[in-house]
Parts: structure tokens; C-alpha cells; sequence
């Protein structure tokens, strides 16, 4: 009877013990085993690691954004990405990354509201403007897609996807010189270009 007591304080103590280990296990680390879980394509395992980490709060619900998202969860993973939005609210990358799953189920008016809530925040983001400039340009906006193109272009001349989305967009507001010069651009980085070169086609 004194053997199986001792035996069992043995265990007792084995498991408060382990506990207490697993209790220990730094952020660092669960975020390591974590990224290399999802290095493996083992998403679900990545997240697992996560969900009983205490504290850091919004780098978890982020992080818990993005591999929902690679799951293809992707309702769990604009949840994940809105809370991480409500625990920094100026935080650009949530807003970002609250695109991703957004873009991916086609939620065109809600990636146009979360576009320009980055804009309100970072209005000068290249990324989001092109993207915002390519909503209203396929809506046929034309005056507010070139606001975005224009924008885009001034900070990156020689960037041919808002070159030539900028010529088309140009050419539909009648503005046909201007689209000329962004062809012409798009031309000379893209020599072979076939739409730049169907664009000028028109302008002739």
C-alpha cells in the first residue's frame, strides 16, 4: 500500500510538473513551432500551437488571420483579422492582411471600405491605391480609378500595371495624350506589350 502511494505522489508530481513546463514555454517558442509547422503545409498544427498562448493578443489574432487564411477558412480568418483590427486600429498590416480572405470570396464592397480605411491611415500606399484604382476602373469609374492610377504612377513611374491600367483609364475619360504617354511608358518596359500596343492602335 506504501509502494502505490509513493507511486502515486510520483505521478502527481510528474504531471503538476509538466504542467509547469508546458506553462513555461516562451511566446517566442510557440510562435517558432508554430511558423514551422506551417513552413510543413501542417496549418491546422500551426494554429493549434496558438490558441492556448496567453497574451500578445493582436500578434496571435494576426497571425491566426493568415493561416486560417492559407487553410482556406476563410470566414475564421477575417474574424481573426477584425479582431486583430479592433486591438490596434492603426495598424495597417491587419488591414492588409483582412484583404486577403476578403479578396479571396470576392467581397468587392468590403475590400472597397477596408482600401480606404488604410488610405485614411497610410494615403500614400501604392499597393492599396492600384487596387482601389482597379475596383472603380472595372466598375467604369473612370474619374476616381484615375485619381488612384495617377497617384501610383507619380510614385512609381516606371511601374508597368499602373502605367497601363492608367493609359486605358485615360483613354476612356477622352484624354488620349496623356494615355499615349503611359502606353508609350508601358512600351518601354514592356517592349513586346500587347494591350499597350492595342491601346495606341485606338489612339491612331
Amino acid at each position: 500500500m506504501e509502494f502505490l502511494k509513493k507511486n502515486a505522489a510520483i505521478i502527481l508530481l510528474l504531471i503538476v510538473f509538466g504542467v509547469s513546463a508546458s506553462a513555461q514555454v516562451s511566446p517566442a517558442k510557440v510562435f517558432e513551432n508554430s511558423y514551422a509547422k506551417e513552413a510543413s503545409g501542417d496549418y491546422q498544427g500551426a494554429i493549434n500551437d496558438l490558441v492556448g498562448l496567453n497574451g500578445f493578443d493582436y500578434h496571435k489574432s494576426l497571425r491566426l488571420g493568415w493561416l486560417y487564411y492559407l487553410s482556406k477558412n476563410y470566414d475564421t480568418s477575417v474574424r481573426y483579422y477584425q479582431q486583430a483590427v479592433k486591438l490596434r486600429p492603426r495598424a495597417v498590416e491587419a488591414l492588409l492582411g483582412l484583404c486577403n480572405p476578403l479578396e479571396a470570396q470576392k467581397k468587392t464592397d468590403q475590400l472597397e471600405v477596408t482600401y480606404k480605411k488604410i488610405l485614411a491611415i497610410d494615403p500614400m500606399n501604392s499597393k492599396v491605391n492600384y487596387a482601389l484604382g482597379n475596383i472603380y476602373y472595372y466598375r467604369k469609374n473612370f474619374t476616381l480609378a484615375e485619381k488612384h492610377f495617377d497617384l501610383v504612377v507619380s510614385l512609381y513611374p516606371f511601374d508597368y500595371y499602373s502605367n497601363l491600367m492608367g493609359g486605358w483609364t485615360k483613354y476612356f475619360l477622352g484624354k488620349k495624350n496623356e494615355a499615349k504617354i503611359l502606353f508609350n511608358t508601358v512600351l518601354i518596359i514592356s517592349p513586346t506589350d500587347k494591350s499597350a500596343k492595342d491601346g495606341l492602335a485606338l489612339i491612331k
